[in-house]
């Protein structure tokens, strides 16, 4: 990888002129496959979203470059065309990407499965590096200054305004320079064999799995007094969901949370109360009343055996949130846990969340002080495995762990 270095531009200089290709039809595609066709080394990839306003994670724009010339950008909405001969050469190319959890899944939606990556985030966060935007990171790297003006868009209007298609040129026109710039500090620092082992697991993992109760993540949804009221609340949000999905709206466009909350409070029986509701009015949700009011008939209409539970089905341990009350040895064991993390966290210069998932510290807390294992070191290798722990993170947290398993066990 070659282009500008950090100290060649003063820091936070304006971007040279966006050099782009844009391709909307068949024989723009066949163009760029043969450009990477041609060309060696990883590409640059990034993707756009309509987050917010469309219901999928679709990708309304494909961002590519090759290790030298111009970006080149991909519209995979146009009408009877398709990306595939892209999917095919990217699925066997190494990428480049910035925060590579974000776009993997609109790259898998048009077929693009890569089989290995590099995250330039990702070896932000490994750097200790505070803010890890792509924009901050190409200022302090390469001291070119980047305007994130679009990056709320809808993306998915057509055409695409000039303005826009040099925003997400820039998205991936310094990827490669910015790689060639911290890639080297991970080697200073020992900690390319981490790096490459999470770039590994977002590559190999499956994606995550749908929650169960969805519904539950309606905001306020705690404010609601009984099983009822809560009933109320899952009906609108699945009509809402079931609208959105058909309509390829964003659901939160359709109607807020604050909405659904307030009409599972209230229970409004008729078009008029329903509409008297902030959040239920305005013409284009007006169209939508009967839906909203289907909801909560059915709502009305369930059997005692039918309504929900208060709280989400519990899984293998209670919401950690009550531990100290609840299962107080086990709420040490956790403060106890945290610290040590913490504490290896600060020495290393990286954020906690690196090193171990904090869902996977509490079921370790929580089996360690609630089963009396025979091994605790057994127990933490079965649940870091359990959990998908990478090899160096094992390395790094079992000797501080066990360390605070000791300390409890010592004053229990």
């Amino acid at each position: 990888m070659s282009g500008h270095r950090r100290g060649e531009t003063p820091p936070g200089a304006p971007p040279p002129p966006a050099e782009y290709e844009f391709v909307d039809d068949a024989s723009g595609i066949e163009s760029v496959a043969s450009t990477l066709e041609s060309s060696a080394g990883p590409v640059a990839v990034d993707v756009e979203r309509a987050s917010g306003i469309r219901y999928s994670e679709r990708a309304f724009l494909l961002q590519l470059r090759p290790t030298d010339g111009p970006a080149l950008l991909v519209d995979p909405e146009t009408p009877g065309q398709t990306v595939g001969p892209l999917a095919d050469i990217l699925s066997r190319r190494p990428l480049l990407l910035h925060a590579a959890s974000q776009d993997l899944p609109s790259l898998r939606d048009l077929g693009i499965r890569p089989t290995s990556l590099v995250d330039t985030e990702l070896a932000g966060r490994f750097l200790g590096i505070e803010r890890v935007n792509l924009g901050a990171m190409i200022s302090e790297h390469l001291g070119i200054g980047l305007a994130k003006a679009h990056s709320a868009a809808d993306w998915s209007r057509r055409p695409l305004p000039p303005a826009w298609l040099d925003y997400a040129a820039y998205d991936v026109l310094f990827l490669h320079e910015l790689a060639d710039a911290v890639l080297p500090r991970l080697d200073e620092l020992g900690r390319r064999e981490w790096f490459e082992a999470e770039c590994r697991h977002l590559v190999e993992s499956d994606p995550a799995p749908a929650a169960a109760d969805p519904w539950r993540r309606l905001s306020r949804l705690a404010s609601l007094r009984d099983t009822r009221q809560i009933a109320r609340a899952r009906e609108l949000w699945m009509a809402r969901d079931r609208v959105a999905a058909e309509r390829d709206i964003a659901p939160k466009r359709l109607l807020t949370d604050a909405a659904i909350i307030e009409a599972a409070r209230t229970a409004p029986t008729n078009r008029a109360d329903l509409l008297a509701i902030d959040g239920f009015d305005g013409p284009h949700r007006r169209r939508l009343a009967d839906e909203w009011l289907a909801a909560l008939e059915w709502a009305a209409e369930l059997g005692r055996g039918d309504l929900p539970a208060r709280q989400a089905p519990r899984g293998e341990h209670p919401p950690h949130t009550t531990w100290k009350r609840t299962d107080p040895e086990a709420a040490a064991l956790l403060d106890g846990a945290r610290e040590a993390i913490g504490a290896l966290a600060e020495e290393l210069g990286i954020e906690q969340g690196l090193l171990l998932k904090a869902s996977t510290l509490r079921l370790w807390a929580w089996r360690a002080a609630t089963t009396e294992p025979a091994d605790d070191a057994a127990l933490l290798h079965r649940v870091l495995q359990e959990e998908g722990a990478r090899g160096w993170q094992v390395e790094l947290t079992e000797t501080p762990l066990l360390r605070a398993v000791h300390e409890f066990r010592s004053q229990s």
